[in-house]
Parts: structure tokens; sequence; C-alpha cells
């Protein structure tokens, strides 16, 4: 085995001896290259035997690097290193001089503790060198390292790193260069605590300890620009170099190497100077140190806050090293290293969480008794120090800053666990809780967008059938924008709800709601994050500190779910009182005293009318409602099934804000509605309001008939009917007949108000009896088809003259009926027309006495009610009673008899809405026509022609002269909407009533101007639909006055008996007409 080595030995020797030799002599950058590249292929054993003689050549160009280029040394640095990463030094000198060349070669030459002004890659070689030499030292050499004789050359490179860690730019340079420290120290890797060195290394680097310690912590509190890496790489060079020179057990170990150091001979006078340079650690040197220490770890905990968590966790570790190493000498920093431990606790990343807290148990089991008095006394102070200072950081801090104090708060409650109880009795600490809290999330008030008035959205109706949540406004806050601020603030109420003692606080907090107007929201919002927190189940294992964990089996169920149930009933009741529900949300509030002005009844006493309010203290009535509504949600999701038993009491009340017209409240009252489904287990909101209609409907109900003191009341049922499904409309049948009458009771004030609410009843049954109107549609479909059936049957279509002839025949047989000249066959048809007339009255005495259904009842009721409305003085009545028509005509499509009656009561004031001073009322109506249109048919034939007709026709005539001249401005206008209303269903109407020929020509004369290419885009394609159906009634009569017109090509008669035909269009090649009747004439053409 010897030999083979011996002969690898002797094999690699040949190899490099050439090689060796000509670096001698021609120190080049190709022979270090090859050298490097030989070197590869050399078994490790053969290096370890010929390492002096390869690094000898190396040594000497490195001797004078002034003459050298830096690429040179470089290489040369590169292959040094690759020697000694496999190879033991055990020669001192060899050690020394290598260790005294590369220090050299980085040093400046004016100043010799800063490095020279090298490239980084050399500078970075030199030091990947020195960490390879250093690891290649045998414990001999490790020893005689920290001798006092070799304290300078030490200390010279301390510097020349400290320098590099500091003043470098290169971050990998940076790392290596603190890494080189540590390999210095013998503090790198784990275990280091254990390293038989430690001892001398200790004394050494008690030497270099404050040079080191300001300059590293200059790093650690840099640019974070220089990457987490430099600053973690840092944090864990300062605490160790720290732990490793203040440790305990070095204290003695040190006193007593130094008195054998003077009882020792010295060999030398460089021995003598270097031991000058030692430092001698007595008691007084220590506390001097721990002083100045203390201020520097003042500054480092700061890292905290740092965003990268492998800082953090290097913050952790660093509190854990100092905490545990130099318990004695560092006891000042205590605190501060504790409380740095307890704001890591509730990190969101769970290796810093963990690691803090496996630290803080330790603690406690090392340093304190069993029931850990001290550390507790501790963590009560600090945490009232921390109440006490926290109102000036929020207002003066950044967020930064805040975020880092709450997440030190809520390590401290994690800590304290179920003995927050304990601390909440005493009132000093309860008082400056609660205070700090309410200050830290005081609102922001100035918002005006708080005040927008909106209601829910039109996609309402797509959230019935499963609840959704409408996105949470977001909460805007005086003293922090960031939302982790307020994410901590929420952790800690809840913890409070958790561990504290629910009624103590609730009580507490109300008491601060009723004396302390200006903090009401804050106290809302604090008690419904308590009330939340107790849905906890308590802390996991590894969050419960050492002192608690015997008592965590006790502490399972912190809450008796009665004492829950009693407090949450107890807030309800506070939140939906008439002082904190019914607050002015409008800046002049005056719909309450309506109503009571106009009573007739003489015992109502009339109310005050209620005074102007500020915009600040409307937004803040706002605010307030908001958070008791979510306070309600909140606390059915605590509850579960539990809260049926309070649901009656706020259903209602929740309801009411829904019909709010504030978004932020109606909305907040639809996602609280959401919470109380999810929470007692209805799967959707109609569920919830069917299950509980009898309640709703009763107390509906009873204040319908105390309106004055109750002038919500319709609205709520408005709000009922928009989130409930067909099951509800027979609950709801007397209610509706009550607003019915109340209706006539309160004609003038009150009318828009219940018509509302009709409006809303008739929506909800057209959305409720969809198959009324699939029916329509279907039959419309089938009767197009046997239309089409027919075209396509000569047995049905027969030719004209056969059609001539039976009318004919048809109009001799009744004239000779008419003269009393008849045989049998006309006997027969006559007794079979009576039999038929017979029949047909039986029909219709079977139809009178069918019951109508009830949603066709409450419609035509309604209907009956639009009678007196439909010519209202206010425009918005006026628009709403027709959209009531226009749904109701729907409804009632069905059922003819029940239609058109009413149709025929409703025409004298609903045809003087064509010529309404607010042409929107006007728009509305055509839309409504369109629709009586579909359902009528015929039966309104002549109306239309005799009273819509003119002025329609005058409208689009006068207006069409207006809109040829005018920009893309128009489009925005009123006029411009009835124009573009009128022209898309005219010609549908035309074809659904059947109108007369003489009456199409009169509207296709006034829809032609708007085939202009200088009508507004928009009003010609509506043209062009009119026209097309214009073509399917009188084809004839369309192509005649196109042509009028433009046209395009003229017309040659079929002989020369018939004279040429010129239409008034011809002879032009093109005008602004062309484009669309050429388009037209193409579509007849077709047909």
């Amino acid at each position: 085995m010897a030999q083979g080595r011996s002969q690898q030995t002797q094999q690699a020797f040949q190899v490099l001896q050439p090689l060796c030799v000509s670096l001698i002599k021609e120190p080049t950058l190709e022979n270090v290259q090859m050298l490097r590249r030989l070197l590869e292929g050399v078994a490790p054993d053969a290096r370890q035997q010929l390492y002096q003689y390869i690094l000898f050549p190396l040594r000497l160009i490195l001797r004078e690097p002034q003459k050298r280029s830096q690429e040179l040394c470089e290489q040369t640095v590169l292959c040094m290193c690759d020697v000694l990463k496999h190879c033991t030094v055990s020669e001192w000198d060899m050690f020394s001089d290598l260790f005294s060349v590369l220090s050299i070669l980085i040093s400046c030459r004016t100043n010799v503790g800063k490095v020279a002004e090298l490239s980084e890659e050399l500078k970075l070689a030199v030091v990947n060198c020195l960490i390879a030499l250093i690891q290649s030292a045998n414990e001999q050499i490790n020893r005689r390292l920290y001798q006092p004789s070799f304290l300078p050359a030490l200390g010279h490179l301390v510097s020349l790193l400290l320098s590099a860690a500091e003043q470098e730019k290169m971050r990998e340079l940076k790392v290596q260069a603190m890494e080189c420290l540590l390999q210095l120290a013998q503090c790198s890797g784990e275990g280091w605590q254990k390293n038989p060195n430690s001892s001398e290394a200790r004394v050494a680097f008690a030497s270099f300890l404050p040079g080191i310690a300001m300059a590293i912590c200059k790093v650690i509190l840099g640019d974070t620009k220089q990457g987490q890496n430099v600053t973690v790489k840092a944090i864990q060079l300062w605490s160790r170099l720290v732990s490793l020179v203040m440790s305990e057990d070095g204290k003695h170990k040190s006193q007593s190497d130094t008195r054998n150091t003077h009882q020792s001979p010295r060999p030398d006078t460089s021995r003598a100077n270097g031991e000058s340079l030692l430092i001698k650690r007595t008691s007084e040197w220590v506390e001097s140190t721990a002083k100045k220490l203390n201020i520097l770890i003042g500054q480092i905990v700061t890292m905290v806050t740092n965003p990268h968590w492998k800082v953090r966790m290097a913050m952790a570790q660093f509190a854990k090293d100092l905490i545990f190493e130099c318990k004695c000498s560092l006891t000042d920093s205590t605190p501060k290293l504790l409380e740095l431990l307890v704001s890591l606790v509730g990190d969101e990343y769970s290796q810093v969480a963990t690691l803090s807290q496996e630290t803080l148990k330790e603690f406690s089991q090392c340093h304190l008794d069993g029931e850990a008095k001290q550390l507790v006394e501790l963590l009560e102070d600090n945490l009232y120090s921390l109440m006490t200072v926290l109102p000036r950081l929020v207002r003066a801090a950044d967020d930064t800053k805040k975020l880092s104090t709450l997440n030190l708060v809520i390590g401290y409650l994690k800590l304290l666990g179920p003995r927050i109880t304990t601390l909440l009795y005493s009132a000093a600490h309860l008082k400056r809780l609660s205070l700090a809290l309410i200050q830290v999330v005081e609102f922001d008030t100035r918002d005006v967008k708080i005040l927008e008035d909106a209601h829910l959205n039109a996609d309402t109706t797509s959230r019935l059938e499963a609840f959704q949540y409408y996105k949470t406004r977001r909460k805007y806050f005086k003293h922090f924008t960031d939302e982790a601020v307020y994410e901590g603030f929420v952790k800690i109420c809840h913890l409070l709800g958790q561990y504290g003692n629910i009624t103590l606080l609730v009580n507490h907090f109300l008491d601060l709601f009723h004396t302390s107007s200006p903090h009401r929201k804050q106290v809302v919002l604090i008690l419904n994050e308590i009330v939340l927190g107790t849905l906890e189940t308590g802390l996991s294992d590894s969050t419960v500190a050492s002192w608690e964990s015997s008592r965590e089996s006790d502490n399972e169920h912190l809450h008796d779910s009665e004492e829950i149930e009693t407090t949450i009933r107890l807030l309800v009741q506070e939140y939906i009182s008439d002082d904190n529900w019914q607050l002015p949300t409008n800046i002049d509030q005056s719909e309450c005293s309506e109503s009571s002005q106009v009573s007739s009844n003489w015992m109502i006493t009339p109310r005050q009318q209620i005074e102007s309010f500020s915009l600040a203290t409307v937004n803040s009535n706002a605010l307030l409602i908001c958070l008791l509504l979510e306070g309600i949600g909140a606390f059915a999701q605590v509850l579960g099934a539990g809260f049926n038993a309070i649901l009656m009491e706020c259903l209602y009340p929740v309801l009411e804000k829904l019909a709010d017209e504030k978004a932020i409240i109606s909305q907040s009252a639809y996602n609280t509605l959401a919470d109380i489904c999810s929470g007692c287990a209805y799967s959707s909101i109609p569920d919830l309001l069917c299950d509980n209609a009898d309640y709703l409907v009763d107390t509906i109900s009873l204040k319908l008939r105390h309106l004055d003191f109750n002038p919500k009341a319709p609205l709520v049922l408005k709000v009922t009917l928009q989130h409930s499904n067909s099951n509800m409309l027979p609950l709801l049948e007397d209610t509706i007949n009550e607003i019915l009458i109340t209706l006539d009771q309160y004609y003038g004030d009150r009318a828009a108000a219940f018509m509302k609410v009709l409006h809303v009843l008739v929506i909800s049954i057209v959305r409720w009896f969809p198959t009324q109107q699939e029916c329509k549609t279907q039959s419309s479909s089938a009767s197009t088809g046997i239309s089409d059936n027919n075209s396509l049957n000569p047995s049905v279509n027969s030719h004209p003259s056969q059609d001539i002839k039976a009318f004919f025949l048809e109009y001799h047989r009744n004239k000779r009926i008419a003269a009393g000249d008849m045989d049998d066959a006309d006997i027969d048809d006559a007794g079979g027309n009576d039999d038929r007339v017979v029949r047909q009255d039986e029909e219709d005495d079977v139809n009178e006495k069918k019951v109508l259904p009830i949603h066709v009842q409450a419609v035509k009721q309604v209907l009956e009610r639009c009678l007196h409305f439909v010519s209202s003085k206010d425009p918005r009545l006026r628009l709403l009673v027709l959209d009531v028509i226009q749904n109701g005509v729907i409804v009632l499509a069905s059922t003819k008899d029940e239609l058109l009656p009413i149709i025929h009561k409703l025409w004298p004031g609903f045809v003087q809405r064509f010529s309404d001073s607010e042409l929107l009322v006007t728009c509305k109506a055509c839309e409504t026509l369109f629709v009586m249109g579909e359902t009528c048919c015929d039966f309104i034939r002549r109306r239309v022609a005799k009273d819509v007709w003119p002025k329609t026709i005058k409208f689009l005539t006068t207006q069409a002269k207006i809109s040829i001249k005018t920009g893309p401005s128009y489009k925005h206008t009123a006029a411009h909407k009835l124009q573009k209303t009128i022209l898309g269903g005219i010609g549908r109407l035309c074809k659904q009533v059947d109108i007369g020929e003489s009456e199409l020509c009169d509207m296709l004369t006034a829809c032609l101007p708007y085939l202009s290419a200088r009508q507004p885009e928009v009003l010609q394609k509506a043209a062009v639909e009119s026209v097309c159906a214009f073509m399917s009634v009188e084809p004839d009569s369309v192509w005649l006055a196109l042509n009028d017109l433009y046209c395009p090509s003229s017309l040659s008669p079929p002989h020369q008996v018939f004279p040429e035909i010129k239409f008034a269009g011809s002879g032009s090649e093109g005008n602004e007409y062309s484009t669309n009747v050429k388009m037209l004439l193409a579509d007849i053409d077709k047909t």
C-alpha cells in the first residue's frame, strides 16, 4: 500500500517537476494555468506529499506582486487555493509565510489597514485562499495562530477583512470576508461552541472586539441593496464573535491563562511585545464592554422588521446566541433580546416563529423557576410600557415601526396565553390596553365617497340562488395605510377574545362606547373582533410557552357557550337600539317629518324637524352603521345555529339597512345577510327570508299600520320582495293589500315610496313566473312555423283567382240569406253558427268562474292603481309607473280577458305621455307601447293610429332636421335616445298591430330621412331595421319610396306600349341615401 503511494508520488513529481522549474524561471499566466490543469489529475495523497514543492514557485510569484499582472496573481492564488483545499499544513513556517504573503497581497501600501485598489476577482480569490489556508491548518498551528507573537499579523488581516466587508461593493466578496473572520475565530459551522481552541481565540479576539463590533454593526444596518445574504452573514458574525469573547465559561479561563502567561518565560522580545497587546478580561472590562455592546444591540434589534424572512431568522438566532452564551455578562441587554424574540413569536414564517418560541421556552426552563413568575412579570411590565408608547408611535412613526410594535404586542399576548385574564383584572392594564387600541384604529371620515348614492348592483338576482359577498369596502384610518398594520390589530383583538374574560372585556368597552362619543366606531370594531376571537380553540403546542404547557388541557374550552350567547345577545340589543341604529346619514335629514305633517290621525304628535349635519358627522354615522352590521354578521358566525334564537330581533333591522340609499350601508347589510346564512346553515338568502316569513310579514304589517313612525316599512317590504322567491308571494298577499290600501290613504306624499314597492313586486313576479313569457314566446314561434308551413302547402295557399271566386260566391250567398232566400244547406250553416255562439257563451261563463292566480290578481290591482299616477307631476314617478305598466303587461299577457280592459282604462292617461315635457318619459312610453304591441296586437291598432302616430311622426320629422346637423356629442342627449327608441321598435310595432297601409306610408315617410349618411350612425342602423320591418308588411310601397330616394339603375318598360317611368332618385350616380338604399333594395330583391 505504502509502495503504491510512493509510486503515485514519484509519477506526480515527474509530471510536475518540469513545470514547477519553468514556472520559477518564467512565471507566466500560461504556465500557472497548465499547472492548475495538471493538478486535477494528481491523487490526493500525492498532493499532500508534494504540496510544499508545488507551493514554492507560487510563493515566489506572489512575493513581488507589483511586478506581476493582476490576472497572473489571481490565477496563482487560485492554484494555491486548489492545493490547500486537498492537503493539511503542519509546518508553522509554511503557514505563517503564506498567511503574510496573502495578507500583504491585498493590503494597501499607503494605508496598511485598508484593502488595496485591486480587481474584485483578485481580492475574492485571496480571501477564499485564506479560508482554505485556515481550514488546512492542523491543531498545533491553530494554537500558535493565537499566540501573542502572531497577534500583529492576525490584527492586520482582521483589519483588511473588516475593510472589505464594510467598503467593497461585490456581495460575494463581502460575504466571504466575513466568513474568513468566522474561520479565524474558529466560530464557523454548527457546534462552534465546542471548538477546542475557542479559549485561545477568545483571548486573542478580545483585543479586536471593539473594532469588529462597530464595523459589522455598520454592515448590518447598511443599505438594503447589499442583499439579505450579506446582512445575514453580518448578523451571524456579530453574534458569534460577541458570544465567543463575552461568554461566561471563558471569563475564568482567560484569567488563569493570563496568570500562566505572566509566569512563563518569554524567549524573545517580539513575544513580550505581543503580550502587551492582549486584553485582560477583568470584571471591570467585561462590565464596561457590556455597556458599549448594549448600545449596539439596541441598534441591531431594529432589524427585526426586515421584510426578508432569512434576516428575521438570523435575528432570532442572534438573540438565542447572546442570551445563552452571555447570560451574565450581557444582563442589561436581556430585555431587548427577549423583546426581539417575543416580536418574532407571531412571525408569518413558521421557521422563524418556531425558533423564537423554542428559545423563549428554553430560557424559561434554564433561568426561572417552574412557575416562571419573573418572566411573566417581565412580560406584563413590558406590555404595559409598550401600550403606553403605542399611541405616540402610531401618530409619529412610519408603518414599518407600527407593524413591528403590533407584532411585539401579539408576541406578548401569545406568551401570556390564559394569563391574559389575570392581567386584565388590573384596571390600569385594562384601561391602558383599551385606550391604546382605540387610538390605533382611529377612522378617517373625510372621504366624500362614503356618501355616494347607489344601490345594490344590477346583478343582484344572480346572487340570490347562492349568496355571494360584495367586496368589502376598505377601511381607511388616520394614522396608517398599510393593510398589514390593520391585520396586526385584528390579531391582537382575536387573542384578547381567545384568552381574555369575554364578559369583562365587553362590559368595559360598552362603557367606553357610552361615555366616549368620538370613539364609538373604534369600540364597535374592537368588540366585533374580540367576539370573533372566541372562535379560536387555543394555540398549538409550538406556540404554548413552557409554563403554560401543563395547563393546556385545562384551557381547551376557554369560554362557556352560554356566556358567549348572553354576551352576544347583549351586544345585539345595544347595536339595534334606536340611538345607534337610526343615525342620520343625510346631510339634510327631513324624511322622518314628512308623513307626520299630513297625518290624518290627530292623536299622532308630529316629530320635530331634524337639523342639518356636517359631512364628517354623516360619514361617521354611515361608518358606524356599517360596523354595527358587520358585528351582527360576526355574531352569527360565532354562534352558528344558536343565532336563530336572536335572529327574530335583528332580521328586520338588517333588511331596513339593506334598503338604505347609501351604497356602503346597503352592501354591508347584504354581506351581513350572507354571514347569517352561512352561520345559520341557510343555503341562500331567499331560504332565510322564507323560513322567517311569518315574523317578517307580521312586523311589516304592524309597522305599515303606524307608517308615520315607521316610514321605512315600505322599503323593508321592497327588499324582501327583491331577495325572495315565489314561495314568499302567498305569505305577502295580505301585506300587499295593505300597501295598496295605504297607497290610497297617502295619495300625495307617499306615492313614490309605495310605487317603488309595487314596481319591485311586479318585477319580482316577472322573475318568479318566467313560464308566462316563455309560453308567449313559444306560441309566437309556433304561429310563425304554421304560417311558414301554410306558405309551402298549395292546398292552403290557393291561386289568387280561386280566392276571388270564393269571395264573390260567399258574398252572393250572404246576400240571398239577408233577402230571406235560403235553402236547406244555408239553414244548416246558420244553425251551426248558432250552436257555436251558444258554446262560446258557455265557455265565457266558465272562464268567468275561474279564480285568477295570486300573482295575476296582484299585478291587476297594481295596474289599476297606476291609472291614478300615470299623469303625476313628478317625472320620476311617471317613469316608474310606466315601467310598472310595461312589466305588468308582460305578466298579464296570458290572461287577455284581464289585460285588455286594463289597457282600455290606462290608455287616456298613457297616450298623453307621448307629448310629455320630459323626453325620457316619452322614451319610456314608447318602450311600454312596444310591449303592449307584442301582447295586445290588433286590439290597440286604431288607438295607435289615431293617438300615437301623429305625435310620433311629427317628432321624427322635426328632429331629423336637427340631428342631421349635429356632432358626436348629440348621442348623449335625450332627443337622440328617443329617436333611437322609436326607430328601433316602430317597424316591429307595425307588424304586431297590423297597421294600415296609409298609416304605414306616413311613418315610412318620417323614417326615410334617417337613411341619410349625414345622420348619426346609430340612427341610420335603427332606421334600416324599421324599413326592413316595413317591407314585410308593404313591400311595394317601400320599394317605390326607396327608389324615389335613390334609384341605382334605370327601369326599362317590358313593351313600347308602356311609358318609361322615372323615379325622383334616378339620374344621379350617388347621393347621401345611396348606401342604405342599395342595401335595402337588395334585401327586397332577395325576398
